[in-house]
């Protein structure tokens, strides 16, 4: 059966957009054919990307690859969710040793954020901003909102367990330094050079635990 052929099947079943339904193991290995030749097209082209150019690369039709995605907006979602996908799994799903105590677990957690964000490839594309398409932004919101999320429900765990100040909105806290981070290596990953991941480290350790480590009361109360 043609990758064509297949396609239609999906189609019919409801599931070759990735909305629901079965698709087939041709299908799914199609799909991820697209996908490879999309990220590879967006480094190669320093953040642009073609449908024509990749259906070519991927050894199909254009056509067919409207019936995977809808259009280019949703073939670029698709390769941010993607790099997504990966980003939670290296940094946020990875459980650390429950020993340790939550300024520990966040410093070691941010050093491999630091890492995996200087090696991923799409890592200059999507938190660099060179991946200028407004599905690539849409995208990276929602992902980045999922993220103060469970940003969010860490610092309220380690705030009623007393490992952090608890003055502060946990949500507004995740939001201040994620927001931060992001910046950060926003500019970090701007150009060419290999980032100072040293320097990228200090930098954020030194605002995240400026806001969340230090009690504005109990500060002022030990200055009189």
């Amino acid at each position: 059966m043609s990758d064509e052929a297949d396609a239609c099947g999906d189609a019919a079943a409801g599931g070759s957009s990735g909305a629901g339904g079965s698709v087939s193991a041709r299908g799914r290995a199609t799909r991820a054919r697209l996908l490879a030749a999309a990220r590879t097209a967006i480094l190669e082209g320093d953040g642009t990307v073609e449908v024509a150019a990749v259906a070519r690369r991927a050894g199909v039709s254009a056509g067919l690859l409207y019936r995977y995605f809808t259009g280019k907006d949703g073939l670029v979602a698709a390769v941010v969710d993607d790099f997504y996908d990966g980003y939670d799994r290296e940094v946020f799903a990875t459980r650390l040793d429950g020993a340790l105590s939550w300024p520990e677990r966040e410093h070691a957690r941010l050093r491999r954020e630091i890492d995996f964000l200087c090696d991923a490839p799409l890592g200059r594309m999507v938190i660099g901003r060179r991946l200028c398409e407004r599905a690539a932004a849409q995208t990276d919101a929602q992902r980045l909102a999922g993220q103060i999320d469970l940003a969010a429900r860490s610092i309220a765990k380690a705030q009623r367990e007393g490992e952090l100040d608890g003055s502060f909105s946990p949500r507004f806290a995740a939001a201040a330094t994620l927001g931060a981070f992001r910046e950060l290596m926003a500019e970090a990953l701007s150009g060419d050079a290999d980032p100072p991941r040293a320097e990228l480290l200090e930098a954020m350790w030194r605002v995240g635990s400026s806001l969340l480590l230090h009690s504005p009361a109990s500060e002022s109360s030990s200055s009189r």
